[in-house]
């Protein structure tokens, strides 16, 4: 008879880790609940023993440890992991997996499920995860047997990477994680196979881009995501065409480059949607064309050339006179391996022009202006901090004044405009690249819709530096508001409270009602140092003291009420449209 133990196969929970700890997740970000038990069980376990695991990141919040997911995604380029409960913790990571989705971030959302023996019976917690995030993810399983536990999140793991990046849903039954594996079942293989390069449709491109008199290339998320960075820049200077960057590609080309434009649209920069006025031929690079760019005659009177990694762009909302499926990285790739190369001089002259313009100068006064915050804050931190924001004017403005010097250092949500989605952005981010300064810039209305998560920073010491630009304003709202209903501000006024006029329109600088005093939050987090600075004279100092600090840092910045972001091209409009002062 043997002496040799015998070893029990591993559980469900176990296989999670082991195959977690194959793939290189180095951090988790979540919440606990019920569904879930059996795997934190197991992560406490192998912390006992000294097992390498990954670093479970206790957010306050399911949503909020969604978006930090996405967070470290976008700051790192690996694939983000958010792990919940079953029922309300799933459903609260709805809005991240639709951010993750519409701006394609590598992210995989692992959700805890009833037993499946009671999967439609309306048990406590049961709610239909697939069926949810279906049409908002890039694919979804549910795990009813722990023989597909293994292969499902491989594959799941492949796929949020694999070609056109995205957010991966896997919902495990509760008794998957607790059951004995015996024997596995063989995988599945789900992914499409790509498609081949077409070496003559990119040199088709090439040729159109050479032989145009005034060509732009408008480089999108894909030219970053496909780490085609240095390979764009040497493009762009190899064929001596402008680029604009768009708001996920932001940070691909130095600021300084002679040949970058901005960003383009509807609160674009002046150059950049002049070059795409005035242009004979697009280049999309990496990115779609969506509503806030490709406005109304976006390409009257040019030729468009679309490259994208995923053939559902093309032509789904302009159609393109040359196309090519390809990742940017491969087309660069090509197209600097040919040698060959153009001049557009006269074109560059014109560019460089409109580039006094960028960013669009602007007035002082009695009130600090959100504009010089930015800048100051670029100064600072010598262009090189990682900068999460907020969704509302803070971000138009930290888009536009921010030098931004190197790819995955803008962190914000583009296509799905996610109020809220800053600060836990911000932390997932540190983890992502903690080796650059990090930057949130936000306004005080977005800043208050994930303000729970500022216990995850303070509890894990994250060095965050948060700017809160107070105008006491939904200030994108208003700014709307202004031009389309003569003024009258109906529901944006935050300083707002039940003795005040209902009729109330008055943009009064003196009103600063402070709900909640964002001073006062240093009482309720211990371990956050907050500032407050009204004034223009104090504001590069009371800046400098922030961005000194060891830990955490709040700074409350009183900035004018009534600053709109310009440019803006109103709604509907062509691009001659925009609105300068």
């Amino acid at each position: 008879m043997s002496d040799t133990p015998t070893v029990a196969p591993p559980t469900g929970a176990a296989i999670l880790f082991d195959v977690l700890r194959d793939l290189g997740v180095e951090v988790i970000f979540g919440h606990t609940g019920g569904a879930v038990i059996p795997l934190h069980v197991e992560l406490n376990k192998r912390m006992r023993r000294g097992e390498p695991v990954p670093r479970f990141v206790m957010c306050r919040q399911e949503g909020g440890a969604g978006h930090a997911a996405e967070g470290y995604a976008r700051a790192s380029g690996r694939v983000g992991v958010a792990l919940a409960t079953s029922g309300p913790g799933a459903t609260n990571l709805v809005t991240p997996i639709a951010d993750a989705y519409k701006d394609s971030v590598p992210t995989l959302f692992i959700t805890g499920q009833v037993p499946s023996g009671a999967i439609g019976s309306d048990a406590f917690q049961e709610v239909d995860t697939v069926g949810i995030t279906r049409p908002i993810a890039k694919h979804n399983y549910l795990v009813r047997d722990v023989a597909d536990l293994a292969s499902t999140l491989r594959e799941a793991f492949a796929l949020a990477s694999h070609g056109r990046p995205g957010p991966v849903v896997v919902d495990i039954c509760k008794d998957v994680q607790l059951a004995r594996l015996t024997r596995a079942n063989p995988p599945r293989r789900r992914h499409r196979a790509a498609v081949p390069f077409d070496p003559a449709a990119a040199d088709a491109i090439l040729d159109a881009l050479a032989a145009a008199r005034r060509p732009v290339v408008k480089a999108g998320g894909g030219v970053i995501h496909a780490g085609a960075a240095a390979a764009l820049l040497h493009f762009v200077q190899r064929f001596d065409v402008p680029v604009t960057t768009t708001f996920n590609a932001l940070g691909a080309v130095p600021a300084e480059s002679p040949h970058n434009l901005g960003m383009p649209g509807m609160h674009g920069s002046i150059p950049a949607n002049y070059a795409l006025r005035d242009a004979d031929l697009i280049l999309t690079l990496g990115g779609r064309f969506d509503d806030r760019v490709a406005m109304k005659g976006f390409a009257d009177g040019k030729r468009i050339a679309h490259v994208d990694i995923d053939a559902s762009e093309i032509d789904k909302t302009i159609k393109a006179h040359l196309s090519l499926v390809a990742s940017a990285d491969r087309f660069l790739a090509h197209a600097l391996e040919t040698g060959r190369q153009a001049s557009h001089a006269e074109w560059m002259v014109q560019v460089q022009g409109w580039r006094t313009q960028m960013p669009l100068p602007y007035a002082g006064g009695a009130y600090i202006k959100p504009q010089a915050v930015i800048e100051l804050l670029s100064e600072l931190t010598g262009g090189d901090a990682t900068l999460a924001t907020g969704v509302g004017q803070h971000q138009m403005w930290a888009a536009q004044y921010y030098a931004f010097r190197r790819p995955r250092q803008w962190i914000s949500s583009g296509g799905l405009g996610t109020m809220g989605f800053g600060l836990p952005a911000a932390l997932g981010a540190w983890y992502g690249n903690p080796n650059h300064p990090l930057l949130l810039v936000d306004g005080d209305g977005s800043f208050q819709m994930n303000l729970q998560e500022l216990a995850t920073v303070v509890a894990n010491r994250i060095p965050l530096k948060m700017f809160v630009l107070n105008n006491s304003f939904l200030g994108m709202v208003r700014q709307w508001e202004d031009m389309m209903d003569d003024g009258h501000h109906h529901e944006t006024c935050l300083a707002r409270q039940h003795d005040c006029d209902p009729d109330c329109t008055d943009m009064d600088h003196n009103c600063r009602r402070q709900l909640p005093n964002l001073t006062a939050l240093r009482m309720v987090y211990p371990g956050l140092k907050t500032l407050r600075v009204r004034r223009p004279q104090e504001l590069r100092d009371v800046l400098a003291e922030a961005v000194a600090h060891a830990g955490p840092v709040l700074v409350d910045v009183w900035v004018d009420k009534a600053e709109n972001v310009l440019p803006m091209v109103p709604p509907g409009q062509q691009l001659d449209a925009m609105i300068e002062s």
